[in-house]
């Protein structure tokens, strides 16, 4: 019995041996997650039939480290770090905007402190995660959002849920 059970054990460990490692073959080829993309840059003008919503996060020391939920009516956008934004445009017309920090579990986002926005075609919007965590979109003028979006990169890591257009 026991000559029997070390003959197995040295079968398995000797098919280990020579077998190619599938594990670590797995993890070598796995896609990589990049979460921060391209560094921002000015923005062309806006399509006359919609409105460009840049939403961003300031780079600056002394932040929550967490992501800031950004809900478009109601649903999710992507989770805003340090340093990210995301550019978006969206029919014209009335929408609800947020970022929330820790959330989870109830996502506030989707049906609580939900912030009504006009939006008007043909206009860029600079919406600023407000620094001291609450929810509400802080609109600053372009030549503010443009000085603190120098610093920062486009938020690549996640999947919209809202239904946003693209701004070309």
């Amino acid at each position: 019995m026991y000559c029997k059970n070390i003959k197995v054990i040295l079968t398995v460990l000797l098919s280990l041996a020579l077998a190619p490692n599938v594990f670590s073959q797995t993890v070598q080829h796995a896609p990589k997650l990049t979460v921060f993309g391209e560094q921002y840059h000015a923005l062309p003008a806006t399509a006359s039939d919609k409105a460009r919503v840049t939403y961003y996060r300031a780079a600056l020391g002394g932040q929550r480290l967490s992501g800031a939920n950004v809900y478009v009516d109601g649903h999710y956008h992507t989770s805003l770090l340090p340093g990210g934004f995301t550019n978006f445009c969206l029919v014209p017309g009335e929408h609800t905007l947020g970022a929330y920090q820790h959330d989870a579990p109830l996502y506030r986002g989707k049906t609580e402190e939900l912030y009504r926005v006009k939006l008007e075609a043909g206009k860029t919007y600079f919406i600023k995660v407000s620094d001291d965590g609450k929810s509400a979109p802080v609109s600053v003028t372009r030549a503010e959002a443009e000085q603190e979006l120098k610093y920062t990169r486009e938020q690549k890591h996640a999947v919209s849920r809202a239904a946003v257009l693209t701004c070309k």
